[in-house]
């Protein structure tokens, strides 16, 4: 499997949608602002970063096509993501500061901590991620089942 990622044109909005929907999630924004993974042109995955902050993200959504879970696609995405999120985050506010030094937050689903873990992510508080996302999992009604749990990665030369 050979993955290359880049922003989804408008054409691949039904892919995306159902890539998320598999998970029951869709995503916040405009089609042009989610990152998507290809392999030989077919789309196996998506995910969407938006900062919050100067050097302060939040990864909104991440999903990978049903079946092809363990295969380095949601790997490539999120990799993708920690090298550089201000080159896959659309609607930059703030520039790179000098070490570019950042901090990338998100609300895992609790069978996904290990993925997390595994690419450097450590369980934090809700108060440690953006105050805009800390009450999405309080209105889901899948919470229960979900688990969620905030997770922080810190990122740039001096992490």
């Amino acid at each position: 499997m050979t993955i290359s990622i880049s922003f989804a044109q408008e054409h691949e909005e039904l892919d995306v949608i159902n890539i998320l929907t598999e998970y029951q999630m869709g995503y916040p924004g405009e089609i042009d602002e989610v990152l998507v993974a290809k392999d030989e042109g077919e789309i196996v995955g998506g995910a969407k970063i938006s900062q919050c902050d100067e050097g302060l993200f939040f990864l909104e959504v991440i999903g990978v096509k049903e079946g092809l879970q363990t295969q380095g696609v949601g790997k490539a995405l999120l990799s993708t993501i920690l090298e550089d999120p201000w080159e896959c985050c659309k609607e930059v506010f703030w520039e790179k500061g000098i070490d570019n030094e950042f901090t990338l937050a998100t609300l895992a689903r609790g069978y996904a901590v290990g993925f997390y873990e595994k690419m450097g992510f450590k369980p934090c508080t809700l108060e440690d991620i953006p105050e805009w996302y800390r009450d999405q999992c309080g209105e889901c009604p899948d919470q229960d089942k979900c688990q969620p749990v905030p997770m922080i990665y810190y990122g740039g030369k001096n992490k």
